[in-house]
């Protein structure tokens, strides 16, 4: 019995290292490889995109803690 390898988590970082690496592959052959570059660059705009959508809650939510803390002088839950 053979095991699987489990693949290493899709980040911003690896996408940008393919990115390059089929930048270059498309300098030595031509525009062949023209859909897989644009297919990263869409990988990495909806990666930084959904970074962002939880970046914007956390500080939503640390705006409503402060006023929370600072109205009252205790922390309130979210009702």
């Amino acid at each position: 019995m053979t095991k699987r390898k489990v693949p290493d988590e899709v980040t911003i970082e690896r996408l940008e290292r393919a990115l390059l690496a089929i930048s270059y592959a498309i300098q030595l052959d031509g525009s062949v490889y023209a859909p897989v570059l644009e297919r990263l660059e869409r990988e990495i705009a909806a990666m930084r995109a959904k970074e962002d959508t939880v970046s914007r809650a956390r500080h939503y939510l640390e705006q409503v803690w402060d006023q929370a803390a600072t109205s009252s002088g205790t922390v309130k839950a979210i009702a």
